[in-house]
């Protein structure tokens, strides 16, 4: 699975409403659809779209739209036609329609006037970690420390290294102490805590 097709696929359970409209929908309509909904995600809604006869049809294309456009703010790559001609027949659109709103998609100057507020943040692609020793061995040598303070130096001293790269291929490194590598740890496995506690909710259900 390509990190794009992860990235628009990430959320299922938001087309469910959708899923019901999306197989009725015409090819003829995809391109009127898509225009309206960039009007309204540049602030220009067009006073056509309260008059749609077809609303449903409108709300899912809209949200399809509004998806795409937001996710591609998290790859600086041109959208893979393959990946967005599967999230569509994924979402169950018919071939023609899934073609032509594949060919829309995939032209990247539709996205220039999308307002910032609308993007989403860069996400975690990849963590590496390693512990670097090469302070507390210095100061172990130049103090010459007995086993007891050449403990106290290893606790003191050691670091370590958290390397991590994002959807947008930057690369953040950090350098932590143990203790606030243990500090992560726990604020890290709190919040993971608090979200299956969340996701047990009923209200925080997706019928």
């Amino acid at each position: 699975m390509s990190l794009q097709f992860e990235l628009l696929t990430e959320s299922p359970g938001q087309w469910t409403s959708a899923s019901y409209v999306i197989p009725e929908i015409q090819k003829k309509e995809i391109k009127p659809f898509v225009v309206l909904s960039l009007k309204e995600l540049e602030g220009n809604p067009d006073s056509r779209t309260s008059s749609l006869t077809n609303s449903s049809k409108f709300s899912a294309v809209r949200a399809v739209v509004r998806h795409v456009a937001r996710s591609r703010s998290a790859t600086k790559e041109p959208w893979c036609a393959t990946d967005i001609r599967n999230f569509l027949e994924n979402l169950k659109f018919n071939p023609e329609c899934a073609e032509e709103l594949t060919a829309l998609l995939c032209t990247d100057k539709i996205y220039d006037n999308i307002p910032r507020h609308l993007y989403i943040k860069q996400r975690l692609d990849n963590m590496q970690w390693k512990i670097d020793l090469s302070l507390c061995q210095n100061n172990i040598e130049a103090e010459n420390a007995n086993p007891e303070r050449a403990k106290e130096i290893i606790q003191r001293d050691t670091h370590i290294i958290l390397i991590l790269k994002l959807t947008d291929a930057q690369t953040k490194t950090y350098r932590l102490s143990i203790s606030k590598f243990h500090e992560l740890r726990y604020v890290i496995a709190s919040a993971l805590k608090s979200m299956i506690v969340l996701e047990k909710r009923k209200c925080m259900r997706q019928d």
